[in-house]
């Protein structure tokens, strides 16, 4: 499996730009009798109902209609579903690779969306069944107005300390796939006597790690371990009140695989669907959020920190497979939820 480490390194020096949404006459044909394409996605929902819009917008005769939740209640939702005989979902995407390579035998087709050619070579596989549409790192953020810089966290042994005793909030591993590539990686450097201590200190629990953001910009929470740095810098840019952490151990990166449904109920429009997926235009917009992407066009905001700047702690898809279920069970116990 390819690492994705050496994503930093490269993503800078992208200089060819990958074409348009460009189907096929035939599949286009298919796609009209098709009339609409069903994404499942993890993505924030304002960026998912943003790039439906615009495809909707390119009046193709294909109807984009995004349903949006967290990585484990998608993942669990497909698996419910076709254990049923019922197939809804044409796409589907992810912040847990771990969940495409259990979907892949059975649940995902190969199929390499136009121009991915072109992308940095850590955001495509070379089988097709999932490609990465997306990256961000997890990282810790706090109130500005209830902590000020001096005070504030500097890394994640700080979030530790009892100082945030009931001050500090907590996403669950169970919904957000961004979390349990956190915890499983942090794990690593620190031990799970890190999260011992952390849940001694009685943080607030929110199930999703972007639901979160609003509640510390709040003041409900003073500060949070961890959430997508694409979210936070969004409410930054909203005025919120919020500062991201960049711990010297490391930050969690995670690339969110997306994929084409071996059931699809309109697998035509499910490929010109991931075609604009994955061309400039829809590029752009996830870059215009904050988060990475493997267009080589793509422009980024200033907010958004340089990955070369940053010590980055990366998890293979089958160290995601292997250690989910049982991060997510450790933290049950440990955290009483």
């Amino acid at each position: 499996m390819r690492t994705r480490r050496h994503l930093a390194f490269c993503l800078a020096a992208l200089a060819l730009a990958a074409p348009a949404i460009a189907a096929d006459d035939a599949v286009m044909r298919a796609a009209k009798k098709e009339g609409k394409v069903t994404w499942y996605t993890a993505v924030a929902t304002a960026v998912a109902q943003n790039a439906c819009k615009k495809f909707n917008a390119k009046n193709l005769g294909v109807t984009c209609t995004v349903h949006r939740d967290g990585s484990g209640p998608l993942y669990r939702r497909i698996l419910q579903e076709a254990k049923s005989g019922v197939f809804v979902a044409d796409v589907f995407d992810s912040a847990n690779t771990g969940h495409f390579l259990s979907l892949r035998k059975d649940h995902l087709a190969s199929y390499k969306p136009k121009g991915t050619d072109k992308f940095h070579s850590a955001f495509v596989t070379d089988h097709g069944y999932w490609n990465y549409w997306r990256a961000t790192v997890v990282v810790p953020f706090y109130n500005t107005k209830k902590v000020s810089a001096a005070e504030a966290p500097k890394s994640w042994k700080d979030l530790a300390d009892t100082r945030w005793q009931g001050k500090l909030l907590q996403a669950h591993p169970s919904y957000s796939g961004n979390i349990t590539t956190q915890i499983i990686l942090l794990e690593k450097i620190l031990g799970w006597g890190y999260f011992e201590k952390l849940a001694a200190l009685k943080p607030k629990i929110q199930q999703s790690s972007l639901a979160g953001i609003p509640i510390v910009a709040r003041g409900e929470s003073d500060v949070a371990t961890g959430s997508p740095l694409y979210a936070i810098l969004n409410a930054v840019k909203k005025g919120e009140p919020l500062k991201a952490v960049y711990p010297p151990e490391g930050v969690p990166l995670n690339t969110m695989p997306y994929g084409v449904m071996k059931k699809a109920p309109n697998p035509s429009a499910a490929k010109v669907f991931s075609d604009f997926i994955f061309s400039l235009e829809a590029q752009q917009i996830l870059a215009d959020q904050n988060l990475y992407v493997g267009h080589p066009g793509v422009k980024y905001p200033k907010a958004l920190p340089d990955l070369k700047s940053l010590k980055l702690l990366d998890l293979t898809p089958e160290e995601q497979q292997k250690k989910s279920k049982e991060t997510q069970d450790k933290f049950r116990k440990a955290f009483g939820v």
